[in-house]
């Protein structure tokens, strides 16, 4: 599926369930790259349910690792998400997104918040690549980005980014798009703000990502080693699905796009 595809929003996800059935298109992970993201709550539409349905096999195809620079995109570690945005709350008076208060919650089962940030312009602010920045403005609009990071118990690193779109077929393409070179680094991780007791890793650390989305919302998952080592990729990829479920289903369900 190509971001040119024309037609309704049921004839896309029609074509995108027959190329996610046939292998087509699709990325297949190799068994450092697996995950299963259990499906945020689907709203009553019907293009909805389609998403719900392919929630995880999408999710799978977007998952990659990086065992040093690779082909990492252009965009850098990101200061602290305090540093590097302004207020929390990114809203638009026509479709309110969610917020980073709501999208993040401070404790989650084994994770917890450093911190968090929201912006209303979705490119042009450091946080994206050029690809991912081509696309979104070639998309039918962005409401709005918010990102957090969390840590867990060994102090490894998970940043966790969400693209607030004004159109659903729009995180469709991104998910398939980013899903299909999953070893190029769109979403630049957040570098923990001093005095948290995280370390700033390098920008060559081990790297693994994954994507799922709901409503109107991509959700991008990045988690590294406390040390920034490259290596053990399935484990890190283990531990990154939890938390990026839970907060797609926390952002979805404030979000009221």
């Amino acid at each position: 599926m190509t971001g040119d595809h024309q037609g309704s929003g049921d004839e896309l996800w029609d074509e995108f369930v027959r190329e996610i059935e046939k292998g087509g298109a699709i990325h297949e992970p190799s068994a450092a790259e697996r995950l299963a993201v259990a499906p945020a709550k689907p709203s009553r539409r019907r293009i909805w349910a389609a998403i719900a349905a392919l929630c995880v096999a999408v999710a799978v195809a977007g998952i990659g690792y990086e065992v040093g620079p690779g082909r990492r995109s252009s965009t850098p570690p990101r200061p602290s998400a305090a540093a590097s945005a302004g207020p929390t709350a990114t809203k638009s008076a026509s479709s309110p997104m969610v917020t980073a208060d709501q999208a993040f919650p401070a404790q989650l089962d084994g994770f917890t918040r450093v911190e968090q940030s929201g912006v209303p312009n979705c490119t042009g602010n450091g946080m994206v690549g050029p690809n991912l920045t081509t696309m979104i403005d070639q998309s039918k609009g962005c409401r709005g980005v918010i990102e957090a990071l969390y840590r867990d118990a060994a102090d490894n690193e998970y940043t966790i980014v969400v693209f607030g779109m004004k159109d659903p077929t729009d995180v469709a393409h991104l998910m398939v798009s980013l899903g299909a070179d999953p070893t190029d680094h769109e979403v630049g991780f957040v570098t923990p703000p001093s005095g948290s007791g995280l370390r700033a890793l390098p920008t060559d650390s081990g790297l693994v990502q994954a994507f799922a989305g709901t409503e109107k919302l991509l959700v991008v998952g990045l988690a590294q080693w406390s040390d920034g080592r490259a290596v053990d990729f399935q484990t890190l990829t283990d531990k990154l699905g939890p938390l990026l479920n839970d907060v797609t289903k926390a952002a979805a369900a404030h979000d009221h796009a």
